[in-house]
Order: C-alpha cells, then sequence, then structure tokens
C-alpha cells in the first residue's frame, strides 16, 4: 500500500532526518477544491494550472501543515517552527536557503512528481534589494521573502483521477516511532477524504454577470491625470537617456467579506492561467491566476523564462478578437518593447547559463487570456555547473516585464514614482521541490486579502512612444479580471443558492 516497506523506511530512518511515506488512492468523485476544504484548519496553499504545457497541469498540489517558515525580518532571515518560535537566522539569504533545506537532511526516495514537497512561497519585488545593493529599502512591515515547508502533500492527477498522498516525517523520536506516525497519519488523512465532508460551497455560473460596474467602490493610489503625470516623468527619463523602459503601475483596493478560498474559485473559472496559485500566510492570503513564468529550472538543468509584452483587450466576438491581434502583431510600439524585453531576459539568463546555451524560441506568439492578449516568446539556457538552481530565481528577479531597462535604474524610478511598497506584486510565487527543481511566476493577476480588504495591482509598460491614456487604460484591462472575480465572489456570497460539489 505504501511506497516503501516499513523495513525500507525504518533503514531510511537510520540514516536521514526526515523519511518520506507516500500512499497513491484512485479519488474519482473528489475535487483539488473538496480535498482542499476537507483539509481547511491545516490547508497553506493549493498550486494548479490551466495551461495544458505546463508540468503543473497534470496536477493539483495541496500543502497540509507548515512545519518551518523562512521569512525576512529586520534584514536578517529567520526560520521559525510553526508555533513561531526562532530557529535560527542568517544575514544572507542564499545563505539561509541552502541552511534551511538541509535541516530536512531527507531522504532521496521521493515520489515522482513535479513537485514532490518542498517549500513554498514568494519573494517579493523589493526582495531585490537583498543582492541588488543600490536597490533602497522602503518601510513598510511586509515581509518580502516567505516561504513555507509542508510536513504533508497531496498531490492530485487529474486525468487519471489518483490522488499521491505524501508525508514528510522526522524521525528523530527513533525508526519505530516514526513509522508509526507516518503510517498512522496517511491512514486518517485517507479515512477524513473517505468520509468526504467537506462543507457546502455557493454556486458559480460560469457565465454569470454582475449588477454593477467592477470598479464601482474600488480605489487606487493613482487618480488617472497623475497616473498620466508619470508616464510623462518616465518619458522624460527615458529622453535623458535614463532608461528604455519602466513599469508604472496603479494598485487598486477595496473591502472584501469572502474568504481566500472563494475568491480563488472564482479567480480561476473566470481568469484561467498557466498559474494558479492560493497560498495561505498568518499575515495575508495569496490568490492568484498568472500568465507569466518567471524562471523555472528542472533536473535536467534546463532553464526557461517566458517574457510577456505586448497587450490589447480581447475582442467582443471573434472578428474583434482577431482584429486586435493583428493590430497587436503590427504595432511596432509593442514589438520594440518586446523584443527589449526579449533582450534583457537572455541576459538574466546569461548570468548563469552555460556559455551558448541561451536560445529564443516562439518569437513574439499571440496568447490569449480571458480579458487580455499578449505578445509571447520562450528563451531557454543551461544552468552551470555548481550554481545553486534558486541563484536563478535570484538572477531572473524582479522580471523586466514588471520593472523594465535597464533594470536596477527601472527600479529606482519605480521607488520614486510609486513611492509605496509592491510586497507581493510584481515578485515571485515560486516553489523549490526536494527534488531540487524550481518553478515560478511573476505575481502578476494576483489578489492580496489582507484585513477584509483586497488589493490588485496592475502596470503598463513606458517607454518613449508611450501615449498616458492609453496606458492608464491598460492597467484597468489587466486589473478587470481579478475585480470581476471579486465582486463576483461578494455577489455570490450575498445569493442563498449553495452546492455540495465544485465541478473542475
Amino acid at each position: 500500500m505504501f511506497s516503501i516497506s516499513k523495513e525500507n523506511f525504518i533503514k531510511q530512518a537510520e540514516l536521514y532526518q526526515t523519511v518520506a511515506l507516500s500512499v497513491t488512492v484512485v479519488a474519482d468523485t473528489k475535487t483539488p477544491i473538496q480535498l482542499f476544504r476537507l483539509f481547511d484548519a491545516e490547508a497553506s496553499f493549493l498550486l494548479e494550472s490551466k495551461d495544458p504545457l505546463s508540468p503543473w497541469s497534470s496536477y493539483s498540489f495541496i500543502g497540509l501543515n507548515p512545519v518551518k517558515f523562512l521569512r525576512d525580518e529586520n534584514e536578517t532571515f529567520v526560520c521559525r517552527s510553526s508555533d513561531n518560535q526562532k530557529l535560527w537566522s542568517e544575514s544572507d539569504l542564499q545563505t539561509a536557503w541552502e541552511k534551511v533545506m538541509d535541516s530536512f537532511h531527507i531522504s532521496p526516495d521521493l515520489p515522482d512528481l513535479p513537485f514532490p514537497g518542498g517549500a513554498v512561497g514568494y519573494l517579493g519585488f523589493e526582495g531585490f534589494r537583498y543582492y541588488e545593493p543600490r536597490i533602497e529599502t522602503l518601510q513598510s512591515g511586509e515581509h518580502d521573502a516567505y516561504f513555507m515547508f509542508c510536513e504533508t502533500i497531496l498531490a492530485f492527477h487529474h486525468e487519471d483521477e489518483v490522488l499521491t498522498v505524501t508525508h514528510f516525517q522526522d524521525t528523530s523520536e527513533g525508526a519505530e516511532a516514526a513509522y508509526a506516525e507516518a503510517s498512522g497519519r496517511l491512514h486518517g488523512i485517507l479515512n477524513i477524504i473517505e468520509q468526504g465532508k467537506e462543507g457546502r460551497f455557493p454556486m458559480i455560473s460560469a457565465d454569470e454577470q454582475l449588477e454593477e460596474d467592477v470598479f464601482a467602490g474600488v480605489t487606487s493610489n493613482y487618480t488617472k491625470s497623475e497616473y498620466e503625470e508619470d508616464v510623462r516623468k518616465i518619458k522624460d527619463y527615458i529622453a535623458k537617456g535614463d532608461v528604455f523602459q519602466t513599469v508604472l503601475s496603479q494598485r487598486f483596493e477595496l473591502p472584501v467579506k469572502s474568504d481566500g478560498l472563494s475568491l480563488y474559485r472564482v479567480l480561476r473559472k473566470v481568469n484561467p492561467s498557466p498559474y494558479l496559485y492560493y497560498i495561505r500566510f498568518p499575515e495575508q492570503e495569496i490568490i492568484g491566476s498568472s500568465p507569466e513564468r518567471l524562471v523555472k529550472a528542472d533536473k535536467t538543468k534546463e532553464l526557461e523564462i517566458h517574457p510577456i509584452a505586448g497587450t490589447r483587450k480581447r475582442g467582443r466576438n471573434s472578428e474583434e478578437d482577431q482584429a486586435l491581434a493583428k493590430e497587436l502583431a503590427e504595432d511596432e510600439k509593442e514589438l520594440a518593447e518586446h523584443l527589449m524585453l526579449v533582450d534583457l531576459a537572455r541576459n538574466d539568463l546569461g548570468r548563469v547559463s552555460r556559455y551558448g546555451s541561451i536560445k529564443v524560441h516562439d518569437m513574439m506568439n499571440i496568447s490569449y487570456f480571458s480579458h487580455v492578449m499578449h505578445l509571447t516568446t520562450k528563451v531557454t539556457g543551461i544552468l552551470k555547473e555548481n550554481i545553486h538552481p534558486f541563484e536563478a530565481l535570484f538572477s531572473t528577479h524582479p522580471a523586466g516585464t514588471v520593472s523594465g531597462a535597464p533594470k536596477v535604474r527601472a527600479v529606482e524610478i519605480i521607488q520614486e514614482l510609486e513611492n509605496m511598497h509592491r510586497g507581493v506584486y510584481a515578485g515571485a510565487i515560486a516553489y523549490y521541490g526536494f527534488n531540487k527543481a524550481i518553478d515560478s511566476c511573476i505575481a502578476i493577476r494576483t489578489i492580496v486579502l489582507k484585513n477584509g480588504t483586497a488589493y490588485v495591482q496592475a502596470g503598463a509598460g513606458v517607454v518613449q512612444d508611450s501615449v498616458p491614456e492609453l496606458e492608464w487604460e491598460e492597467t484597468r484591462n489587466k486589473a478587470k479580471a481579478l475585480l470581476f472575480a471579486i465582486k463576483l465572489a461578494e455577489q455570490r456570497l450575498e445569493e442563498e443558492e449553495v452546492i455540495n460539489n465544485d465541478t473542475r
């Protein structure tokens, strides 16, 4: 029944601090949302994808019961236990990262999954300062690096309709006791799933309309005139030769009564994307549907970046959609901006890739999403020997598509003009597995839920030929899908009709 025998487990427990024990069962009557709700008290993240080319697309991953957290605190990096006890701290993020991963001293017998377990969390936009000394610290009280390590992972395979449950067992109390605890934990999880008392769900209609405008009751840190004035300031910097492009964002906020899971359920329906995620931290919840990979590194050491730059709203019908796509593909400003950011992606990967391994694929394809279409390209490389995969994340973060070029000067201008802490927005949502695979996306099309307020942020790339009003409209178009999801979740919360099952 289990992935390894008791005898094998005990042998591994005598050699390793942590041993993984797994079980795979048929789960054809369950969905990831149902499973998350079944373990609501201890469920901490849900990772999914609606992209058939993504390694996440076949699976949904649910993390239960975080046992360690790694986060920044007062310019140091602190590892804390599940009860918030400080275990240790380091002054350097890379050192802290390697130390926390090594602390598990995990057995190599892991399930063959894209993400078999490990770290899940985010590196915020301002985390750039941890490896770029020119970037100033903006005081906010928020964490700019925050990762969790869960002791149990549920991996739901959609096509096969099977569920793999993996428990990472600490062996410090002895091998026999460790096996008893791990096997008992797996049996307990299977019993909960079999009983299936996940509660009731508000119904979601795929074609439901809002009773009000998506921007009704929404406030922003910018007025239209203020935003357009800052666009003109960036164009002045461009004229002086400081930068070629800078991404100027605005933050929308509104009060909400819905919980994070309800927002996520709606968002994954109205804005399906290559990266879907719902992450619960003690201080805030992160709900996202990002279209853009930051960087991926797998066990073959191949690296990938998917730059996205160039945007049009979706048409009201197929004819208008095709006309807008043609307009985008022929827009010299958009093409020049995209090419510049592809070059930046090549440079970012080049710092950690083997010489001559950088390649560009599928140049300037048009990718379609629920509310917008984008120009996209794929850039790949091969990780250098003796380079930690996490260094690839540092090398590419923050993405040029949400900062600008040259990157450091663009970020300085962003901090001057926006004059606020971006936090999660435009940073990286990432996992780093015990199998040394890393995947990450740019934290765009993302909702941050904190103390009953939902925050949505969106930016536009300002270049020499930018029209200020059009850049303002681009930020609003990008925010619409998320604001629609929030408003729809709130609308459904007020209605009486409920169902017991979510359909995938």
